[in-house]
């Protein structure tokens, strides 16, 4: 029998709105430049991509829509190659502690396609606290995935999206991000100030040779035990958790899953109490190459950075 404080979850979960809000007119679009560090071989890909990536943001206070929705249409451009295969990879790894930063350096630096990449953006260093470090990378569909932690002051400038500071998180999709991906934090306008639990979720379906690339992506603080991945059909898996680097307090999760899938994100205590749930938001499955994020947790999106190339006419 389910205790009192999971049946409230429950209820609450099953009970919460969720507005899908198209971008309002004149919302601000912010073209980022990538840093981009033409490595070897495959690199050659990055090289003929390099355009920008585009995050979009409602100008108005999301405070106001819960698990609202955000979708990011690519910028001009063309991908060379897509990087998934149907039936690809599907892992996880945990980096090293020797992977990260040894210093405080904020400042955007080039990225290599022979390690997880990272986003940097010129002038990050007005919200960033520390780098940012990869804590966790893999392949879904045989396309590589990043998850970075850093830690964030509080920022209401308008060259990025607000932030009140405290741990956030990207999950960025692709050898240098081509996919894009979505950014998150602890503490948004839509959690709770003592929030325990933050998510968000990122959509895509730009590739042709694989299903929609459908992932969730969060962050704990101190009082979580474990972080549960709980479906609809009453399958329950219990999510890594991936330790930050010293002066982010908080450990990161994330999980892909097959389109249509419903169920919520659970996080318990040690004695298993609920301690924050989150629904699976991304309620429709994604069309093409626009990105599309949604959650309490979400901060922004970053688009794709190419459309794909059109298949060669016959002649």
């Amino acid at each position: 029998m389910k205790d009192l404080d999971e049946r409230i979850a429950e209820t609450l979960y099953e009970r919460a709105p969720v507005f899908v809000h198209p971008m309002p007119r004149g919302t601000a679009v912010r073209v980022r430049d990538r840093q981009m560090l033409a490595s070897f071989g495959v690199i050659a890909l990055v090289a003929l991509v390099a355009v920008g990536a585009v995050g979009v943001w409602s100008a108005a206070p999301r405070a106001s829509q819960p698990a609202s929705r955000q979708t990011v249409p690519p910028p001009a451009g063309f991908l060379p190659r897509p990087q998934g295969t149907q039936g690809g990879a599907q892992d996880a790894t945990d980096a090293p502690a020797s992977s990260w930063a040894t210093n405080q350096d904020t400042t955007a630096h080039d990225t290599n396609s022979t390690v997880p990449y990272t986003e940097q953006v010129d002038g990050q260093g007005s919200y960033l606290l520390t780098p940012k470090d990869v804590v966790a990378y893999g392949h879904v569909d045989g396309v590589e995935w990043s998850l970075a932690a850093y830690a964030t002051r509080a920022y209401d400038g308008i060259a990025f999206p607000r932030f009140l500071g405290g741990p956030c998180g990207d999950l960025m999709i692709g050898d240098q991000g081509e996919y894009g991906g979505i950014h998150f934090c602890l503490h948004t306008d839509e959690t709770d100030p003592d929030a325990s639990l933050s998510m968000a979720g990122f959509g895509n379906h730009l590739d042709p040779q694989t299903d929609p690339i459908i992932g969730y992506a969060g962050l704990v603080g101190d009082g979580v035990k474990s972080v549960e991945l709980n479906l609809t059909g009453g399958e329950t898996t219990v999510l890594p958790l991936y330790d930050a680097p010293p002066g982010i307090d908080a450990r990161y999760f994330q999980v892909f899953v097959p389109k249509d899938t419903a169920g919520r994100i659970v996080a318990r205590a040690a004695d298993g109490t609920v301690l924050g749930t989150g629904g699976l938001c991304l309620s429709s499955t994604p069309i093409g190459p626009d990105n599309v994020g949604c959650g309490h947790g979400l901060e922004d999106v970053s688009s794709v950075v190419a459309t794909l190339v059109p298949p060669p006419t016959g002649g």
